[in-house]
């Protein structure tokens, strides 16, 4: 039995938000592990999906069990600090860890988030990875370079 990967996930919840708000735009997508730090992203198993709407309005949805999802929460206010990370990506959770991991970085990670920062001179969404030791690795999602923030 396969799987459902972290963008099949990010799949349903973009078909669940635009159902309710067809103009939704993805932010930002927020995964941990219920389980605690991890090294296996079979180990994120809780995800918030946060999105843009045309209203200029907040929509979030959060994963309940893996696979599925509670519903969609709106706030008529905006989510600040990101772009719109257009849909689909090619990158996958698994191959962004693999690049961290082959750049040498194996402490074990609390949360993943995937998102498009806001700020000059960044040119693509990474999926960022918080490491145990306060540490955050950003893999570049279309260049797929490896760099470190503390």
């Amino acid at each position: 039995m396969a799987i459902l990967s972290f963008l099949g996930m990010v799949n349903i919840a973009i078909k669940l938000v635009t159902e309710k708000y067809p103009d939704a735009e993805l932010y930002e997508v927020d995964g941990v592990s219920s389980n605690g730090p991890t090294t296996d992203v079979l180990s994120i198993d809780r995800l918030r999906v946060v999105f843009r709407t045309r209203s200029g309005g907040t929509a979030i949805i959060k994963s309940t069990v893996w696979g599925e999802f509670g519903p969609v929460e709106y706030a008529d206010q905006p989510w600040l600090e990101d772009i719109v990370i257009p849909w689909p990506i090619q990158m996958d959770l698994a191959q962004a860890a693999e690049l961290m991991t082959g750049a040498g970085y194996n402490t074990p990670y609390k949360t993943v988030t995937l998102r498009w920062p806001l700020y000059p001179g960044v040119k693509q969404p990474f999926y960022i990875f918080g490491l145990e030791n306060r540490i955050f690795v950003f893999v570049g999602v279309y260049d797929k370079s490896v760099t470190i923030h503390s």
